[in-house]
């Protein structure tokens, strides 16, 4: 275990003392090859879903639940934690989200709980095409089918707003949250650029009013920065949680380059950010995060925190990547568990 993790918000001039948080026994350095050609074992361990590319996790905590979705369909997985696995609970079943008649979903990427209990969850809006650009709300009952419906939005005020601090025209949204109100939303936009073709890592967060079932149009947008805490590079806003205790933001950032080992291309950093940061007034410059409190060696996209401040850490590896492990099937994603101090 570490000890306290101080962290420096320099360009708001913000000092917090955080309790750091340890990893639990489970694997973080890849074993060593049995023989030369022989695979190496994923970074961290595996669980089973279907066409799977974990993008976004919560937890429930009505029913003890990690939930999961994937930027591959519109699946809702179902979880129960325990003995260091996350596996699929008798009586439940992975099961697409209802939506009404004619309405699509694609590319889900954000999913956060309200207050109330029930779920929101988002897509990239990275394309033209509505199914790409939605956000919903839905319920959970372990066992039950989840219905979902359409939360309404200003597509035009969030993509100007967007274009307006970064100058850029293409985006796209990893990272869904709310304050402990429910009155406030936040979007979480990973990458921009001039197409999709060339896009450049940003932490970008639109704040958005949440009155009852429609956003507003954003009110404040808050730029962050990974390059003076990871000496230079610019890593890429992946999900964005509320704290267990209200006080802060866990922001999770990633990275997917292309090294001559293909193994070190996937990473991420695990951050921590005052509530307060990101409720006031945003500074005019971009905010320099502080010293991560976790680094990881896959590409972590999902962030589900339990009411204990429990992290369960949800990474979205790609297909290629995949293949340099033995035993990680495209229908696996890999996951690490966070304990607090």
């Amino acid at each position: 275990m570490e000890a306290r993790t101080r962290i420096v918000l320099s360009a708001a001039g913000v000092v917090l003392t955080l309790a750091s948080y340890a990893t639990v026994a489970i694997p973080v350095a890849w074993p060593a090859p049995h023989a030369p050609a022989a695979l190496p074992a994923p970074p961290y361990p595996r669980f089973a879903g279907q066409t799977f590319e974990p993008s976004a996790a919560a937890f429930d905590p009505a029913s003890g639940r990690v939930l999961v979705l994937s930027d591959k369909d519109a699946t809702l997985y179902r979880y129960e934690r325990t003995a260091g696995r996350l596996t699929l609970p008798a009586g439940e079943r992975h099961s697409p989200l209802r939506l009404p008649a004619g309405l699509e979903v694609a590319k889900l990427e954000g999913l956060t709980r309200l207050p109330s209990g029930a779920f929101l969850a988002v897509t990239a809006f990275d394309r033209p095409d509505p199914s790409y650009r939605r956000l919903v709300r839905f319920s959970y009952t372990p066992g039950q089918p989840s219905d979902a419906l359409p939360v309404p939005l200003d597509d035009g005020a969030l993509a100007s707003a967007i274009r307006a601090a970064s100058g850029l025209p293409w985006y796209k949204i990893e990272g869904l949250a709310v304050d402990r109100t429910g009155t406030q939303i936040f979007f979480g936009v990973r990458n921009v650029g001039w197409s999709w073709a060339a896009p450049q890592d940003v932490v970008l967060l639109l704040r958005c009013p949440l009155d009852g079932e429609r956003v507003g149009a954003p009110d404040a947008v808050i730029r962050l920065s990974t390059t003076e805490a990871l000496n230079g590079l610019a890593e890429g806003l992946s999900d964005l949680q509320l704290d267990a205790d209200g006080e802060s933001f866990l922001l999770l950032t990633s990275h997917e380059g292309s090294p001559a080992d293909l193994r070190e291309a996937h990473s991420g950093h695990l951050f921590q950010v005052p509530a307060a940061l990101l409720l006031g007034k945003p500074s005019r410059a971009p905010v320099a995060l502080g010293a991560p409190l976790r680094g990881f060696r896959a590409k972590p996209e999902g962030l589900a925190v339990e009411p204990s401040g429990a992290l369960v850490v949800v990474f979205d590896d790609d297909r290629d990547f995949k293949h340099l492990f033995a035993g990680y099937e495209q229908s696996d994603g890999l996951f690490t568990v966070i304990e607090p101090h």
